[in-house]
Parts: structure tokens; sequence; C-alpha cells
């Protein structure tokens, strides 16, 4: 529905507040992906996810490893009598995702699937090198992808094909070289990419037209070397070799992998953009990647090779393809804590402020229509967690104790205030959504206690925004009356005219 038209009499520290009709991501989904807890931990998926439903989560994401769903993943021939396009053939395992999807479902939380590798040996086309992410064979996959199709149909409302492509640890080769020196190499992993894709998209159209398959789903960025075993591709580099155009844009239909190249349909661009453990506004530097902050160079890219036929919106037909903008569905988004890591989290204030700000700067972005946590709780700390082993992005600790940031999920919070200027915007969310009364409360330097400024009633996806003028330093937060938690306070905001 339209953003709320909110106007009142200035009232303390405030001149007139007015919140105009604003389009940005007024319904903008709340998501989660946390497989430890959904798949990993037998008995947790049912409790989980009736305290998602309770915390305003619409959507959660469930990873299928390829390898671990089919039978004999280690061995370079696939199983005599195995059909892998059955899903009801012997060797499957699909208990797990089985007992996920249905407590998904039993607490109408919206399916998300990503089907990925490390693949079983014997999907690969070159089966000798043992090695589960080399060259998949894309036939193996659309087999595959049409198994989880077939099996899940339209339980499932969304799919994404190989998770975060651009990094080795998923996709190899992710460069080919054609000698010892970084400047012969030449990214690989893409056109790899771009057949998987392919199969698996066909798929799960010919058996579930309705449900959208969403391309990309990429890491943030890449590596500094190229060509090492252990060496990515930044995101945007992978996506404009994936659309065969060179760093101008202009179209490339010389180079090998291009030459007989046809587009891809994509019916939203899914991505990862963690900002480790730098604040979401910062920026890391780094060419070709795409961090919280940075949505726009995605964006601006994606449009880019769109607008020359390099990628095209599967959802509309004809000369639309190329031109109506594709979706952006952020279904991993997390920040590390310490503790429990010393290595790449930052304390829990700052990890509670960091999300809930994210947040605000992904609801502005009108393209952007899926923002989710990653994770719910904190996987164990080990000793591989240093170099990705495992996460501590939580809102909780391993053993269940809440973090900061598990009080704030349900309100986040933020004011903006620009640089040079004197009105803020506030901003926040009630989750679940439904129109809810909210009271603004504001307390200028010098007073004792906060005083109310505004009472508003959220949108239907639990969203209110307005203006307000901001004369000194002043601390803003809101409340509401929670049905089961009785009246219920959002975190404090502080900012002053800069």
């Amino acid at each position: 529905m339209p953003r709320l038209i909110l106007c009142t009499v200035a009232a303390a520290i405030t001149s007139a507040l007015c919140a105009g009709p604003v389009s940005a991501g007024a319904l903008m989904k709340v998501g989660v992906a946390d497989d430890g807890l959904m798949q990993r931990l037998p008995g947790r998926a049912a409790d989980t996810a009736a305290a998602w439903q309770l915390r305003g989560v619409d959507q959660s994401r469930l990873t299928l490893v390829w390898a671990r769903i089919a039978p004999a993943a280690a061995s370079v021939k696939q199983p005599s009598g195995f059909d892998p396009r059955d899903h009801q053939s012997p060797g499957y395992d699909w208990s797990s995702v089985d007992v996920a999807v249905a407590a998904l479902r039993a607490r109408s939380i919206s399916v998300e699937l990503s089907l990925t590798t490390p693949a079983p040996i014997w999907a690969s086309k070159v089966p000798s090198r043992r090695e589960p992410t080399y060259r998949p064979d894309p036939a193996a996959f659309g087999a595959f992808v049409h198994a989880v199709a077939a099996r899940y149909g339209t339980q499932v409302s969304s799919y994404t094909l190989i998770n975060e492509p651009n990094l080795w640890q998923w996709l190899t080769p992710q460069w080919s070289c054609s000698s010892e020196t970084e400047r012969s190499c030449r990214p690989a992993s893409p056109a790899i990419y771009r057949e998987l894709f392919r199969s698996g998209y066909d798929e799960i159209k010919a058996l579930t037209p309705r449900a959208s398959v969403w391309g990309g789903s990429l890491a943030p960025l890449g590596t500094v070397d190229r060509g090492g075993p252990k060496s990515s591709i930044g995101p945007l580099l992978f996506l404009r070799r994936l659309g065969c155009v060179r760093e101008s844009f202009a179209r490339d239909r010389s180079s090998s992998d291009c030459r007989q190249f046809q587009p891809l349909k994509f019916d939203a661009i899914a991505h990862h953009p963690h900002s480790a453990w730098r604040a979401p506004r910062e920026s890391n530097g780094v060419a070709d990647s795409v961090t919280i902050g940075t949505i726009s160079r995605l964006t601006n890219t994606v449009d880019k090779i769109q607008a020359r036929g390099g990628i095209l919106n599967g959802s509309f037909g004809g000369s639309e393809a190329r031109r109506k903008p594709l979706d952006v569905q952020i279904d991993e988004f997390g920040i590390q804590t310490n503790p429990p890591d010393a290595w790449s989290g930052v304390s829990l204030s700052k990890q509670n402020d960091y999300l809930q700000e994210a947040a605000y700067m992904i609801w502005k972005n009108s393209r952007v229509k899926l923002f989710s946590q990653y994770l719910w709780q904190d996987e164990p700390l080990d000793k591989l967690s240093i170099t990705a082993g495992s996460w501590q992005s939580g809102l909780y600790f391993e053993d269940g104790t809440a973090k900061p940031s598990a009080a704030s999920f349900p309100n986040p919070f933020w004011v903006d205030l620009p640089r040079r200027s004197r009105k803020a915007t506030v901003w926040g969310q009630v989750r679940p959504g439904g129109q809810t009364r909210v009271t603004v409360q504001s307390r200028t330097v010098g007073r004792a206690s906060f005083a109310a400024l505004r009472t508003v009633k959220t949108n239907q996806a639990g969203y209110f925004s307005f203006k307000a003028a901001v004369k000194g330093r002043t601390a803003f937060r809101f409340y509401y009356d929670s049905d089961g938690y009785g009246v219920v306070t959002s975190s404090v905001r502080t900012v002053k005219p800069r």
C-alpha cells in the first residue's frame, strides 16, 4: 500500500514534520538463512520456524548441497540403477530437506531453495580429478534440479542455482591461464556457471513455471591475485563476463567463451553483500566488489549488461526482457561478532547497530525486495573459522544466549541525519508486519526524560518513516504494544547536526 502521509504540528525540538509518499522498499520482505538450525541439527527445524514466524520472517533459504543429497558422492562413476532425474530413485537422501520445508510451510514462511555444488565426483566433466567443484556437467546438474523441482513443486516460491559461483570454494576453475603469469589469466567460472544455470532454469520452468529463479547469488568480492587454486573473481567482473561484455560494456562476441553466446534469463538477481567488520556505509576500496553500501554498483552493472542483451529479465517477454529492471534479492547478509570470533568479528553493540543501519539503507533502495539475516545462531567456532570454515554472525551465540541484536530484530530503528542538514529521516519497522500504532519519542540535551514526538501507524509490512527537524544533539526511540510481549521499546538512536 502507499506509504502513509504523516503531518502534524511541531512538538518540542521540531518544526513541521511531514512524511511524504515514498516508494522505496515499502513492502520489502524479511528473510533468514540458517541451515545449521533447519537441516544439520536434528529436532530444531520446527521450533526455529515457529520463532521466526513470531519475529516476522517472511522467507527462508535452504541450501541443498548436491553431494550431500545424491548417492556415492566420492565415486567417479554414477551408481548403477540410479536415475538422477527421479527424486524417488534409491540413493537420494531428502530427509533433512523434507523436514525443513514442512516446518517453514507450517508457519507460512516462503521457501527458497539454493541448489549448489559441491557435486558428486561422478557429475564432473573430468571425474578423474576427483574435485567436487571442478566443471560440473550441466546435463547432470539439470537432472538434479529436475528431481528437486519434481519433489517440492509448488511448495517452493523461489530458487537460486549455485551458491557464490565467483568463489573457488563453490566452483572451479575460477580462472584459465595460458602461462604462469597472472596477466595470461582469464575468467573461466562465468562461462561454466552460464551453462549450469541455463540447464537448471529450463528444468524448473518446465515443471513449475511460476517459481522465481534468481541468478547470481554472488559473494561480495574476489581475491587480489588471479589464477591460483584459491583465487576468486569479483562479482562485477563475474557478471560482465557472464553477459559477455567488456569492461566498457561493449558487447564481446569474439572471446572463445562468447562466440556462440546466448543470454541467460534471470527472474531476479541475488547477492550476498557482506561487509565483514566494516560499517555498512564504509567502502572496502576493492574494485569489482559489492558490499552493503554499494548495491548501486550491482544494479548499474546489471542494467548495462541487460541493455546490451547479456542478461534478460525472465519475468517479461519481448523487448521488455531487456528494459524491465531486475529486482535485487539479498538472501544472505551477516555481521560476525567478537566474542566469539576475535579475528573477523565486531563488538556485540556494533553488530546491533550495523544490522539496523543496513536494514534502513537497503529499505531505501526500491530495487531490493528481500533482506535476509545470516545466521540466526552462531556456528561452532573452530580452527577453520579464520578461512570461513564457520560463521559467528548469528543473533544468538552457539549455546542459544541472545546477543543485543536479537532484541532489536523485531523492531529495527534508524535515524538518518545527513551532513550539513537539520532534517532527519526517522525510520523503523515492527515485525511481523501489519498496521501497528507506534509512538516515537525524543530527548534533547538537558532533558531528563523522553517526550512523545509523533504517533504513527505502520504500513502493512510494518514500516514507518517521517522527517523530523533536529536543532541539536537529540536521542530518539519508539515503543508499541506487541501482542504477547506487552510494551516493546526500540533501540535508542542519537544524532546531532554536523
